[in-house]
Formats: structure tokens, C-alpha cells, sequence
């Protein structure tokens, strides 16, 4: 029988911890390609070309994540599957993975055309109510893509719009869920900043099985959207 029968919203948390543990040299595996994906992002960034990381990152880390959330998704069915999987997915997410990431990156490029007026001897304080409308976006689109676009993506195998709109839909039905899996999100963010860089190789993938399960339990609630799922 299908494992993903017995998931529900009381036994989420002691499941999904049991599948992460189970299948943890996985999980890590998935989360060490993941990161690979990203490195090239993170080294121009170090360098300070934004601008091309920007880019590079669109053509890259959606795509990435996308791969990495349908290996997991496939890991917490209970069935077993090597990382080639995750390239397969790689291929067939690709575009709608760019689509998905792009929109994290109108944000953050306005963001960088606004950092230059900071250096002006006064900043008027439409700057700074850029700067916030900026990152809120930022946060905002981080957050319903990671937890919500991009699980319905592998789950439903839906276009990007599709799994956008429901994404939207599903973030404003349960802000509970929304605040707390970000929240988790947040610690991790915290974690790899004050503990230890390398925790990015381990955390991000976790979080992903968190992420997936998530997300199947709100489609398990909400018939509207799992039967929407099929729209392409």
C-alpha cells in the first residue's frame, strides 16, 4: 500500500522526521547535487557580479529545486531510487522551474537598481519604501514558491501558472502552516549563518521532505485543488 496513505495533518511531523531518518544518506545525497546546482551562484555573488548571478541563478537554482523536491517526493513514497532521478527531473522541470524562479528575481533586481541611490548624499525615503516593498516581495515569493509552487509542480506535474495560482490559493487557506514551516525555513537560514556554512549541504534538503509532505497534506484537505491538479 502507497505509504503516503497514512500521512495526515496529526501524524505530519513524526512522519516526515521518520522518512527523513530513513532514508538520510539520500536525502543528503539529493541535498549535495542540490548544492553543486547553486555553487556557481554563490560564487559570483562572492565576487560581487549580482547582476550575472542573478542571472545564472534564475537559469539554475529553480530548476534545481524543482529536481531535488521530486526525488524527495519520490524518497517519502517508500520507494527507493537513485540520483539519476533527479537529473531525469532536472530535464522534464527545467523550463517551468526557470518560470517559477524568475519571478524571485524581479525582486531582488530591483533591489540591486535601487542599492546605487543609497550612496546619494540624501536618500529620500521613497528609497527605503522601495528597498522594503523589495524584500518583502522577496520574502514573500521565497516563501510560496519553496513551500507550495514547487511541491504542486512535482506532485501534479502542473504548468507553472498552475502551480502558482494554487500556490497563492493554498499560502492564504492555511497561514498557519505557512508561518510555521517558514519559520523552520528561517532557523535553517539562521543555523548555516551562526553555526556552520556546510550546514547548506544538509539542511535544505530536510527542509524540502518537510516542504513535499506539507504540501500533500493540504491537497489531502482541499478536493478543489487536488482535483485541479490535473489542469495543465
Amino acid at each position: 500500500m502507497d505509504q503516503s496513505t497514512h500521512l495526515s495533518r496529526e501524524t505530519f511531523v513524526v512522519y516526515t522526521a521518520t522518512h527523513v531518518w530513513e532514508n538520510l544518506p539520500s536525502v543528503l545525497l539529493a541535498g549535495i547535487v542540490f548544492s553543486l546546482f547553486c555553487a556557481p551562484t554563490a560564487v559570483l555573488c562572492l565576487l560581487g557580479l549580482f547582476v550575472p548571478a542573478l542571472i545564472v541563478g534564475v537559469c539554475s537554482i529553480g530548476p534545481a529545486w524543482a529536481a531535488l523536491l521530486a526525488r524527495e517526493a519520490v524518497l517519502t513514497r517508500g520507494t527507493r531510487t537513485s540520483i539519476g532521478v533527479m537529473f531525469v527531473a532536472l530535464r522534464h522541470y527545467w523550463m517551468r522551474g526557470l518560470k517559477l524562479g524568475a519571478l524571485v528575481a524581479f525582486p531582488v533586481l530591483a533591489g540591486l537598481l535601487t542599492l546605487p541611490s543609497l550612496g546619494l548624499p540624501e536618500v529620500r525615503p521613497v528609497v527605503w519604501v522601495g528597498l522594503g516593498a523589495d524584500a518583502i516581495g522577496f520574502l514573500l515569493g521565497i516563501i510560496i514558491l519553496s513551500m507550495y509552487a514547487f511541491p504542486l509542480l512535482v506532485l501534479c506535474d502542473v504548468s507553472a501558472r498552475t502551480a502558482l495560482r494554487n500556490a497563492i490559493v493554498l499560502s492564504a487557506r492555511h497561514v498557519g502552516d505557512t508561518l510555521g514551516l517558514a519559520g523552520m525555513g528561517a532557523l535553517i537560514v539562521l543555523a548555516t549563518m551562526y553555526l556552520s556554512s556546510g550546514l547548506t549541504l544538509i539542511l535544505p534538503a530536510i527542509w524540502g521532505v518537510f516542504a513535499v509532505n506539507h504540501c500533500r497534506v493540504v491537497l489531502q484537505e482541499d478536493a478543489c485543488l487536488r482535483d485541479g491538479c490535473a489542469s495543465r
